[in-house]
């Protein structure tokens, strides 16, 4: 893979900048314009994980509390900074889900104009901006992670791609400390466009230094504030994984395209798209030719997310759905760019393609598939009854809408007292204000699992994990005096709130005294 030259390509003459930023705001314009309108369609369907990172947001804008209810301190939010981003936008609309709203469409813009920006160094053609911001925003494992840190990361990996197409080490730097703060593993990412970009691969050490300063104040912290250098959900995600039976990480999409078949296929379909176009750069060394030349950052980004999917297999924790987003918009965004090179010209000449000059067949090929995939995307989302009550793709006992209806009447009844979750906590916390306990929200419960990982890991493991909680300090569980409880079958009948999903099926929440 190869750096493009971008002084070979970039356009910089002065009365040039402005067509350029004019296309870059319209771009995030109608990016903006679209995400409002899916945030309305997802908004009453939102996942139960991301009410737990909308409690964290809403506790922080509130409170300045880190936690997932107000009366306890956690660490259970994996990703530090769409906190920080959804608590500052929870702060100035005063509300989280609105907040979660400007945030989505601002992160969609931020991603549609380094589309533009990478189309336009890269003298792609505009069906790059178009399907790259369509196919993503329009997956339907992506319309089922709305609330999640998966908008954040999109925007992020676009524009880390940005930096090193353009060779801005310093803004690489910037990015890649943002990347880890959104979620450990997305540090693959730049590493892998680190390693295979020259511009950024020589210039290794400011990028370096430039991401360690940009993570270093979140660190110390978290591992003096918190008690943690990483979030808690390391422990929690390794140790609870024996209720997905067979199911891992590695052989998860079987599970999706078995429970959720029309959404699995039509999130894959991109997917496919990119490998097949990842699997051609060296199949016919496409660096060679003019219409691939200087892309060899965005064959990167797709190498990455297939390194992503195989450190997953390899470490082999639960199927969640949005642990699959990363590659899924990696290898989609790779998809976008093989189909914008139809209308590229030769971007070591600086020449456009000559006009009335048809592309040649393989490069329609590749724009007739993206558009095909991205009609599918349209077709999926349009067919499903409106208004939404549970996303395509969801693991979830209940909708939201149940889970409100449940979680304002046990706040009403709890008043002050301890009451243990089900075994999901996010909606139930957020619309209940109670002391609701588990181990997400209660590091007192988590403690013995902490005992537990560390007993069974390995020496290497054991002193990491002693390492990152060496100023924890241990605290009691909490003694819970109510408990919500899930039934199922004729019991559910006599039970308060009726619930159902097409993950657990029909049953109800009931809340029943806890017994001494």
């Amino acid at each position: 893979m190869q750096s493009l030259d971008t002084s070979a390509v970039a356009d910089d003459r002065p009365d040039a900048r402005y067509p350029a930023r004019r296309r870059h705001v319209l771009a995030a314009g109608l990016g903006a314009v679209a995400a409002a309108l899916v945030f309305l369609l997802v908004r009453g369907s939102l996942i139960d994980d991301a009410y737990i990172t909308l409690s964290y947001a809403r506790n922080l804008a509130e409170h300045l509390h880190w936690g997932l209810t107000e009366y306890r301190t956690a660490n259970s939010a994996t990703s530090p900074l769409n906190v920080l981003v959804l608590g500052a936008a929870a702060f100035v609309v005063r509300d989280a889900v609105w907040g979660l709203g400007l945030v989505f469409v601002l992160l969609t813009a931020a991603q549609a104009w380094g589309l533009s920006r990478l189309a336009g160094a890269a003298r792609l053609g505009p069906v790059t901006v178009a399907l790259g911001v369509g196919m993503v925003l329009l997956s339907p494992l992506m319309l089922s992670v709305v609330g999640m840190e998966m908008a954040l990361a999109a925007a992020l990996l676009v524009w880390l791609t940005v930096a090193a197409v353009e060779d801005r080490p310093a803004l690489f730097g910037v990015l890649t400390g943002a990347l880890v703060l959104t979620r450990l593993d997305l540090g693959v990412f730049p590493l892998v466009l680190l390693l295979a970009v020259g511009a950024m691969r020589r210039r290794a050490v400011r990028v370096v230094l430039v991401a360690a300063a940009t993570v270093a104040p979140w660190f110390v912290f978290s591992w003096i504030a918190l008690g943690a250098l990483v979030p808690d959900t390391l422990v929690i995600k390794t140790v609870t994984s024996a209720g997905w039976g067979p199911w891992a990480f590695g052989n998860g999409p079987g599970l999706y395209l078995d429970v959720y078949p029309a959404a699995t296929a039509v999130t894959a379909l991109p997917v496919l798209l990119g490998l097949v176009a990842l699997l051609a750069w060296p199949a016919t060394r496409a660096w060679r030719r003019p219409r691939w030349a200087g892309l060899g950052a965005v064959a990167a980004l797709g190498l990455g997310g297939v390194l992503h999917y195989a450190a997953y297999s390899l470490l082999a924790p639960p199927p969640y759905h949005w642990y699959y987003a990363p590659s899924v918009i990696a290898l989609t965004l790779v998809a976008a760019v093989a189909a914008g090179t139809a209308g590229r010209g030769d971007p070591r000449s600086g020449s456009s393609p000559e006009p009335g000059r048809r592309p040649a067949t393989p490069a329609l090929v590749w724009a007739t598939a993206g558009v095909l995939v991205l009609a599918a995307d349209v077709g999926f989302a349009a067919q499903r009854p409106l208004p939404w009550t549970q996303v395509p793709i969801m693991t979830n006992w209940a909708t939201a809408a149940q889970y409100e209806t449940a979680g304002t009447a046990i706040g009403e009844r709890v008043g002050e007292e301890v009451v243990r979750s089900p075994g999901e906590i996010g909606t139930l916390a957020y619309y209940c204000r109670c002391d609701i306990v588990d181990l997400f929200s209660d590091r007192g419960t988590l403690q013995p699992m902490i005992d537990q990982r560390e007993r069974e890991a390995g020496p290497l493991m054991r002193w990491l994990l002693q390492l990152n909680f060496a100023n924890l300090d241990p605290a009691p569980a909490a003694v819970p005096t109510q408990a919500v409880i899930w039934v199922g079958g004729p019991e559910a009948a006599d039970a308060p709130w009726p619930v159902d999903s097409n993950w657990r099926g029909p049953g109800a929440l009931d809340l029943v005294p806890v017994g001494p």
